[in-house]
């Protein structure tokens, strides 16, 4: 069941009913049991994982809290966490590793072994939830869930439960304590938000797949060096509609309920330092792994060396929680390089005022080294990835430049992103907001887009895959 169908659309309309005028117990049973046929509306095998990683998580964080010793407690948090992270292991890395432990070791494998192999939807979503969970209860920050049916609710909730944002029981359970109030401002929000989703996700995000699959799933060295360079920015455009869009339309619907997610897209193309750039892109993956893995490793406490090596060990780590790929590993390495560059540059020059010039230029190198490590991001393998950097640097000095090119209806796509990043950033500068007629004439504008402008081939959310 996905966001951008009208079976989903369907879907929602009486859960909104129930959740506003049912009594709130029930409200959150008939919320509950919505969440779970949401979920096995792809695959009801996979449900009975989330149910068993909510009841381990539940009973290992109780018996977290009511053991008296460190060593008891440091056991019952791994129960929680070996489980888990083994779960999403298994899945995730498992065709990864047999593929090429059979490559070094000259295996036979039998054809076709993974061809049926199906990583459970949301599962790096979902265990990052609960493990988060557990360290909280075990670190003395959170009390456990005093009712399971509330904690399995915070599990599985259906806004989120797939793709994010990544929400911290902290935040989510004491919302469910008692009924939030009705605010028409909210709803009205919340409306904006989901509109705002299936706009650039519908219109922008899909079209922009369509020229982004012509270079990347083609033969590349038949395109102009032009052409991909416009598909490697059309991806980065394209990954940002889509999962920015995904995380609007879960936050819209919160807000439809009175509840409140956390933002986890601002903007992020408007940064003027890549370490900038991970506080507004995917912002509830980055502070997690801040949280739970790079503070914990020791942060920025033990000196410059032990930092940059916490940074690259998180950077990994978040560059493999995206996929079962070493491609993915090369982007994570490509951003962890980029970081220690930038904090060695900072110590180096020291602090500096502010001037236009130097904020310009530092936006436009951090665009396009993000942009860059896109391409290990899309491509199906290093041999894609060579092909697509070949184009763009190395075409053009051996006079090959020229070739197929892609159609430049597609740019027009880029100009809500524009759009959006340049608003913000006159709102960061100034102070202000969009005001309420203004928001109202965009939802107005995107609603006619939406059935006006023809989509592309519906896609998956681009991080369902994660």
């Amino acid at each position: 069941m996905l966001f951008d169908s009208v079976t989903f659309w369907l879907f929602l309309v009486p859960v909104l009913l129930v959740w506003w005028f049912a009594p709130l117990g029930p409200a959150k049973t008939l919320v509950l049991m919505a969440s779970c046929v949401f979920y096995a509306w792809w695959n009801p095998m996979f449900l009975l994982l989330v149910v068993a990683s909510a009841v381990l998580d539940y009973l290992a964080a109780a018996r977290i809290a009511r053991s008296k010793t460190p060593g008891a407690r440091k056991a019952w948090l791994c129960v929680s966490l070996v489980p888990n992270l083994g779960l999403l292991a298994f899945f995730k890395y498992t065709p990864l590793l047999v593929g090429d432990a059979s490559r070094w070791l000259d295996w036979a494998l039998p054809d076709g072994l993974f061809d049926e192999w199906i990583v459970p939807v949301g599962i790096s979503f979902y265990t990052f939830q609960t493990i988060s969970y557990s360290i909280d209860v075990y670190r003395g920050r959170l009390a456990p869930a005093r009712s399971f049916r509330d904690f399995f609710l915070y599990v599985i909730f259906f806004p989120q439960l797939v793709a994010g944002p990544i929400v911290r029981a902290s935040s989510f359970l004491p919302q469910l304590d008692r009924r939030p109030r009705w605010n028409s401002n909210r709803f009205e929000m919340g409306l904006y938000r989901c509109v705002q989703g299936l706009f650039f996700k519908v219109v922008v995000a899909d079209n922009l797949a369509a020229l982004v699959g012509t270079v990347f799933e083609g033969d590349v060295s038949s395109f102009s060096s032009l052409s991909a360079w416009i598909a490697v920015i059309a991806f980065g455009f394209q990954i940002f509609a889509d999962f920015a869009g995904y995380s609007w339309i879960a936050i819209g619907i919160a807000m439809l309920m009175g509840l409140r997610f956390p933002v986890n897209f601002n903007a992020p193309y408007i940064s003027v330092g890549l370490s900038e750039f991970w506080t507004r892109w995917h912002i509830t993956l980055s502070s997690w792994l801040r949280d739970y893995l790079y503070i914990p490793l020791g942060g920025n406490r033990e000196g410059r060396m032990r930092t940059h090596v916490n940074l690259w060990i998180t950077m990994l780590l978040g560059g493999l929680w995206h996929g079962a790929a070493w491609t993915f590993l090369a982007w994570g390495a490509l951003h962890a390089l980029g970081l220690s560059v930038e904090r060695w540059w900072q110590a180096v020059r020291g602090p500096r005022a502010a001037h236009f010039l130097r904020t310009a230029s530092a936006m436009l190198l951090v665009f396009v080294f993000v942009q860059l490590t896109w391409v290990f991001f899309r491509a199906s393998d290093f041999g894609v990835a060579q092909s697509v950097l070949d184009r763009m640097f190395l075409a053009p000095i051996k006079g090959e430049w020229q070739g197929h090119g892609v159609s430049l209806r597609y740019l027009v796509l880029w100009v809500p992103i524009v759009l959006l990043h340049a608003t913000t950033l006159v709102q960061d500068r100034m102070g202000r907001r969009l005001p309420r007629q203004g928001r109202a004439l965009m939802a107005g504008l995107m609603l006619a887009a939406l059935f006006l402008v023809r989509r592309g081939e519906a896609h998956e959310f681009v991080y369902f895959q994660f």
